[in-house]
């Protein structure tokens, strides 16, 4: 898993390219947000364009990003999710809790709302 990381204001962008699994490549994934939200950035945007599979320990860490970034007033935003991730979240009801969105600047608008 490959993940390229830039911040922005308040905002974290973070673009995952990759399966989404158990094991190291949820630990990158860890690592790849908590320095954001610890540095002041509690918003974060995920691109999963290019994450063409998860598994229930990579729906586990995405929702406790959302979970920590709302903790600090913030939130976590989806950007592009691929079908089956897209699918995998709606069949385990849990698309609803993040903002979905099809360009970068639609998710970077709706941070703060």
């Amino acid at each position: 898993m490959e993940f390229e990381v830039r911040e922005e204001g308040n905002i974290c962008l973070i673009k995952l390219k990759g399966r989404l699994v158990s094991g190291e490549p949820v630990k990158q994934f860890q690592a790849a947000y908590q320095p954001s939200l610890a540095n002041g950035h509690p918003f974060l945007v995920l691109d999963l364009e290019q994450a063409p599979y998860i598994d229930s320990s990579g729906i586990g860490a995405i929702v406790n990003a959302l979970n920590e970034s709302r903790k600090l007033g913030g939130s976590t935003k989806l950007l592009k999710p691929a079908p089956f991730v897209e699918n995998m979240l709606k069949l385990t009801n849990l698309l609803t809790l993040f903002g979905v969105f099809g360009t970068e600047a639609e998710a970077i608008a709706a941070c703060g709302r």
